[in-house]
């Protein structure tokens, strides 16, 4: 009978224990992201499935729903386990920290990460873009390759007692798993050469006077109207809510053609209408392709390498009497130079062979500053930017005079040493994501 006792219990056990290890992992809740931000502490560390379109950019990355009602706070986005944010390699600071082979942690709980196609397709996509405009200014998440609609399964934190994102704006959503990406390409185009022309209208008086008179076009409305008004000087229709989406004024989608108004606005009396100034203009910019855009069916992969740190206070000290003897003087000045060597030696374990053709952009340094540890000890601090002919490719070097290298009064004879490297490769092919 015994027997028996021990038998029945430790077959139950045995089952217990089976049952325990079959026990089915913890069903997400399928929510949208209204429901995140009105009932953020409801949900606070569940496990949760959301669909949404993302947003990125220099202070951007949240994902966000066609539901009602939205609140102030948003739903900022970051990737389990080791996987780095897009962000970082924006700039951007709010970010997770991570270590290589090591889960990331958001408040004592761990958040893994299914590493598979479809989360390379989402860190690519949501991150891809053209560094440059084809007239050859700056570009921000304008310049972005797709818009990204994605459903994603991860661990939501809520940020009502201590938000997350950049100045604590938003609540937490950490990808686990993605589950569908829906990338819709837009009209940025990928690669391709350009030749710009810029023609200038100075408006007569009674043109001014004419233009004054309409609504828009005297602040009385959207001004993005006057640009349809504007165009038709050069015989252009265009529509003005189709145009690049940034803050600057009517550029097309394909960022080809620009029209730029500069000047300003005057009120004669306190009942007087608002009229344009008579010494403003109106520039139309237009971009012709020299060399062809890739077709926008090819998929743009995008690959970034970082170095780190670079600065070594002992290699710098013996730099800076190599310098001192004449040796390497160009150090203290060349800044260019000393940037593209930096990017040769920070490049070498990334095996980048011939796939960099690049051209140097712009190199600037800012004036002497004094750092934090003394107000007597100066340094001085500079960046250097190589970009593709075609806008695909970009490095960026930051460059430093430390203090330390030279005594008060004599920073300018100090060297530039590297204190980071940061390199963007974008290409085009079919297939997939390159290694």
């Amino acid at each position: 009978m015994f027997r028996l006792i021990l038998c029945f219990l430790g077959c139950f056990s045995a089952a217990g224990l089976s049952f325990a290890q079959d026990k089915p992992a913890e069903p997400p809740l399928h929510l949208t992201t209204c429901q995140l931000e009105n009932h953020p502490n409801l949900y606070d560390e569940k496990l949760v499935e959301v669909t949404g379109r993302l947003y990125f950019g220099k202070f951007d990355f949240i994902i966000d729903g066609t539901c009602t009602p939205h609140t102030g706070s948003g739903v900022w986005l970051d990737i389990g386990g080791d996987i780095e944010s897009p962000g970082k390699n924006w700039g951007v600071l709010s970010y997770l920290s991570k270590r290589k082979g090591v889960d990331v942690r958001v408040r004592g709980v761990s958040v893994p990460v299914v590493r598979d196609a479809l989360l390379d397709e989402f860190v690519n996509d949501v991150a891809a873009t053209r560094f440059r405009k084809p007239n050859g200014d700056g570009c921000g998440s304008e310049c972005l390759f797709y818009q990204v609609t994605a459903t994603v399964r991860g661990r939501f934190f809520s940020g009502a007692k201590g938000g997350f994102g950049m100045n604590e704006c938003c609540h937490l959503f950490v990808v686990e798993k993605v589950l569908s990406v829906s990338s819709k390409r837009t009209r940025i185009p990928a690669g391709g050469e350009f030749q710009c022309t810029s023609d200038r209208w100075q408006p007569a008086p009674e043109e001014l006077k004419a233009l004054s008179a309409i609504p828009a076009c005297s602040l009385r409305g959207d001004f993005r109207d006057c640009d349809a008004v504007l165009a038709k000087h050069w015989g252009d229709t265009i529509n003005p809510r189709d145009s690049l989406d940034y803050p600057g004024q009517w550029m097309s989608p394909d960022m080809t053609r620009t029209y730029i108004f500069a000047g300003g606005f005057i009120q004669k009396g306190p009942r007087q209408p608002i009229e344009m100034k008579p010494s403003s203009f109106i520039v139309r910019q237009v971009c012709h392709p020299v060399v062809a855009p890739k077709p926008a069916s090819d998929h743009v992969y995008c690959r970034f390498y970082s170095s780190g740190n670079l600065e070594n206070r002992d290699a710098a000290v013996a730099l800076q009497k190599a310098a001192d003897d004449g040796t390497d003087a160009w150090r203290t000045s060349d800044l260019a130079k000393v940037a593209w060597l930096a990017f040769k030696d920070a490049s070498k374990p990334w095996n980048l062979g011939n796939a960099v053709n690049v051209k140097l952009s712009k190199c600037e340094a800012w004036p002497p500053t004094n750092d934090g540890a003394s107000s007597k000890q100066q340094q001085e601090y500079g960046y250097c930017t190589f970009l593709a002919p075609d806008d695909m490719q970009e490095i960026t070097v930051d460059l430093h005079k430390p203090g330390y290298l030279k005594p008060p009064g004599q920073l300018q004879k100090a060297i530039w040493i590297a204190s980071g490297v940061e390199t963007n490769l974008c290409q085009t092919e079919l297939g997939p994501v390159p290694r």
